[in-house]
């Protein structure tokens, strides 16, 4: 058994209890009651150690949301059991793969979510799952895992949950007729030595000294699914799983206002925001440095991106007519669009502190009047990590915009949902963060299996978003946008400013807790006290 000394002797939670009282788990067979139990098991244990886990994070800045990812994962997935039609071991196990692929967030989220929908592949059409079948459905989550990567890492919780399949079949091959029981301790011990030599296998977690977060996740998972079947009440404490020191490190301390939260409402202060200007200019032999350098000192915020024919702008400004009729001198000037930012910052605050505006029918801005405009052809969907890039993302023509970023992911369900409201016949997602990019591809499966063209273009940064989302052009088809999109993104260099969260040598750089860190395309390149 593999949690803290002591946590025998704290009082267990109101779950644990409800899993000691319900009636013994025949460890020959799984029914689906059985599934939904081990899958609760699981997710009240990642939920104890969701923490310990995000805390593996190479990298010392406070984006180790691992833990987090998973867990919220493995929540829709309990949820998902709800939507069961029948009583199945394979239907439920079914409608828990769909929970967890419309709620997976995060890459390890998505993986662990794939992981997952493979169990539900090894166990189709089963009445009741005995040890043969339990172990191929593991094995068949670790395959299905590796197909959704395109560029498969071992090291990673890919490793772990491989291995845990080959422990799991190594019983099958054993033993004539092996325990569901059985199964599952031989994946758990497989999984457990496999954490512990991912910093062999990748260089990366040997110098920060860690093992791989999403590889012990997916171990926890399993270790908390064995609780259940052996009858145990899921632990109060930590697990010990892997060397000691994976869960000795401080906490990263990463503070963030909550969705939701609202704020005081002495925020609605008077300020000024001006006018968001932008507009193409059309010309021959077009100076593009020349016109950034001019329009810049005409215009805050402002974006200047082109060629020698197409030059792209965008602004902040209190008299937008002087930025035209300055811009004007370079061409023919097109697609000119003013929005007074002032209204929609007093109108976004008011929003935050819980004011509801009523519209009536005639004003026609109620989501009903909305929808009988013509659906457009193409639009765009953007991730935003706060207000004032959100408002951004809106300026230069964003349809819908979901909040994340780094430590508050989206899920798959989410980025679907965005791109459904835009209500065109291809969107094209933007998940402008690393952690995002293999959630907003699940939904675009997902949205294929719908018959929506849901085209994500792998933005990795907010500065990368914005270039490509400038890039696009709402005449041409998917494709083209996102072929000149990615040529944008490509063409960007994102450079960041943050503290460390932990003490760590990576790249020849030393890095101490609390130093501020200079990464260069989510590289760290330099680290000292000073900023």
């Amino acid at each position: 058994m593999r949690f803290r000394k002591g946590s025998r002797d704290q009082a267990p939670s109101p779950t644990a209890e409800t899993h000691a009282a319900d009636t013994p788990i025949d460890p020959r067979v799984l029914t689906s009651g059985a599934l939904q139990r081990l899958i609760r098991g699981a997710t009240d244990w990642l939920d104890r150690n969701a923490g310990p886990v995000n805390q593996l994070n190479v990298f010392p800045v406070p984006d180790g949301d691992t833990g987090t990812n998973m867990l919220l994962t493995m929540r829709a997935a309990v949820d998902g059991a709800a939507k069961a039609r029948s009583d199945s071991a394979g239907d439920v196990m079914r409608a828990i793969a769909q929970g967890a692929v419309m709620g997976a967030r995060g890459n390890s989220g998505v993986i662990l979510s794939q992981i997952i929908a493979g169990l539900a592949r090894g166990m189709e059409g089963a009445a009741e799952v005995d040890g043969a079948t339990l172990a191929r459905s593991l094995m068949e989550g670790a395959t299905t895992a590796y197909r959704a990567v395109t560029r498969p890492v071992e090291g990673t919780i890919l490793t772990v949950a491989r291995e845990a399949g080959e422990g799991a079949m190594d019983v099958v091959e054993t033993h004539a007729a092996p325990t569901c029981s059985q199964v599952l301790e031989a994946a758990l011990r497989a999984a457990s030595q496999a954490v512990d030599r991912t910093p062999e296998q990748l260089p990366i977690l040997r110098q920060a000294g860690v093992v791989d977060a999403g590889g012990e996740g997916y171990r926890v998972v399993l270790e908390g699914m064995a609780f259940v079947l052996r009858g145990e009440p899921v632990p109060t404490g930590l697990s010990e799983g892997g060397p000691t020191h994976h869960h000795a490190l401080a906490p990263a301390a990463v503070e963030h206002r909550e969705a939701g939260q609202a704020i005081d409402a002495s925020a609605l202060r008077a300020e000024e925001w001006g006018y968001c200007t932008q507009f193409v200019i059309h010309g021959d032999a077009l100076e593009l440095e020349r016109i950034r350098a001019e329009l810049q000192d005409l215009a805050a915020s402002a974006l200047v991106v082109g060629d020698a024919d197409f030059v792209r702008v965008h602004g902040h400004t209190e008299d937008p007519g002087q930025l035209l009729s300055y811009a004007v001198r370079f061409g023919r000037l097109q697609r000119i669009s003013i929005e007074d930012m002032d209204a929609q910052h007093d109108a976004w605050l008011r929003d935050q502190v819980g004011e509801v505006a009523v519209v009536s029918a005639e004003d026609g801005a109620d989501d009903g009047a909305a929808s009988d405009a013509p659906a457009p052809e193409i639009a765009t969907v953007a991730v935003s990590p706060g207000a004032g890039l959100t408002d951004v993302f809106k300026s230069l023509g964003a349809t819908q915009v979901i909040a994340g970023g780094q430590t508050m992911n989206p899920s798959a369900s989410d980025v679907l949902e965005a791109a459904r409201r835009t209500r065109a016949r291809s969107v094209l997602v933007l998940p402008n963060n690393g952690n995002v990019v293999m959630t907003a591809q699940q939904a675009a499966r997902v949205a294929a299996d719908e018959g929506m063209a849901l085209v994500v273009v792998p933005t990795k940064t907010v500065p990368q978003g914005i270039a490509a989302q400038l890039a696009f052009d709402p005449t041409a088809g998917a494709d083209a946008n996102a072929a000149a999109m990615a040529a944008a993104v490509g063409g960007v260099r994102t450079v960041e400013v943050t503290r460390a969260t932990r003490s760590v040598t990576l790249d020849g750089v030393e890095v101490c807790e609390g130093d501020f860190l200079g990464l260069v395309d989510d590289k760290v390149v330099t680290a000292g006290h000073d900023c």
